[in-house]
């Protein structure tokens, strides 16, 4: 797949994860965050110049602030509470999150530099993973105030609710397509034997013309935009795997591929080199590899893709 670009994503183990850029041109892969953190849910900026990201370095999960290189690492919260996954304004100049202010977790916003805190919802519940739309008049997010995991939409003109979402299973993760038109999700189908089973979706940004876009008895998560709309970045485990792996989607053709490169400084980062113990140190590295779990090496999540 001919695909080009820049990719910041997450990658690691549990309580172990770093932040890392890939260029999907030439392979080139890059540390951003290195030590036994949580430093997840990176997000580019609108011009591509800095990242925002989640990081429990000083105790609970903050929002931090650091350029496209890794440098000048800011913190931008700092409340003790735990916030997740954020996301810019189009305009850069305002971020939405999810935090627990008051107990709950809840939407909130905020200018970059930590000023004007708003909080958009209120509900004795969960609010989490909004995004703004591309034309920064609504904020798209999860929510249980139906009784299930669907997804919603707040005006921030009319301050109005909307569901979009009525799915027995779970909706949740939404992110809009850069035109607005669509709404790419994570779907928690239920199985004939009664197991969940993650795949992305589609719709309209209505709602309407809900379509399923993977297949695959895995789990597929964390669905992000090309910057041109034309393919979908997600992460996808194997069945019987919890190691996720980025892959890519072409939407028109509904072709998928891994993203395919040299995973040795993202196992190096977690020491997660394969040894053989007795006589199996005699046998190749390779075949020392398959007597591990795929989670051994690490795993990957919350991909975002700019030109």
């Amino acid at each position: 797949m001919n695909v080009k670009g820049k990719i910041v994503f997450s990658s690691g183990k549990t309580g172990d994860y770093d932040i890392w850029t890939l260029d999907l041109i030439t392979k080139e892969l890059r540390q951003l965050t290195s030590g036994p953190h949580w430093n997840d849910c990176p997000k580019w900026s609108p011009d591509g110049r800095n990242i925002i990201f989640i990081s429990n370095r000083a105790g609970t999960p903050e929002i931090w602030l650091m350029d496209e290189t890794g440098s000048n690492q800011t913190r931008i919260t700092n409340t003790d509470c735990w916030h997740n996954t954020p996301d810019w304004s189009p305009d850069g100049k305002k971020i939405v999150f999810c935090a627990n202010y008051d107990g709950n977790i809840d939407i909130y916003t905020m200018n970059i530099d930590g000023s004007d805190l708003k909080q958009i919802t209120d509900y004795k519940g969960i609010d989490s993973t909004p995004q703004f739309s591309p034309g920064g008049k609504t904020i798209i997010f999860t929510s249980q105030r139906s009784g299930n995991n669907d997804i919603w939409i707040y005006d921030l003109e009319t301050e109005r609710l909307k569901q979009l979402t009525t799915y027995k299973g779970k909706d949740f993760s939404p992110v809009y397509s850069p035109d607005g038109s669509l709404i790419a999700f994570v779907c928690g189908e239920i199985t004939p034997t009664g197991e969940e089973n993650l795949e992305i979706y589609l719709m309209d940004r209505d709602g309407q013309n809900r379509r399923r876009i993977t297949q695959n008895l895995g789990t597929d998560r964390y669905v992000s935009w090309s910057p041109d709309g034309k393919f979908l970045i997600y992460t996808s485990s194997r069945p019987k795997s919890t190691a996720e792996r980025l892959m890519i989607i072409d939407i028109e053709k509904m072709k998928t591929s891994r993203i395919d490169f040299d995973r040795i400084l993202l196992e190096s980062e977690i020491d997660a080199e394969p040894k053989g113990i007795g006589l199996f140190g005699l046998l190749s590295q390779g075949i020392i590899r398959m007597s591990y779990p795929d989670t051994y090496f690490g795993t990957e999540r919350y991909p975002d893709w700019r030109f």
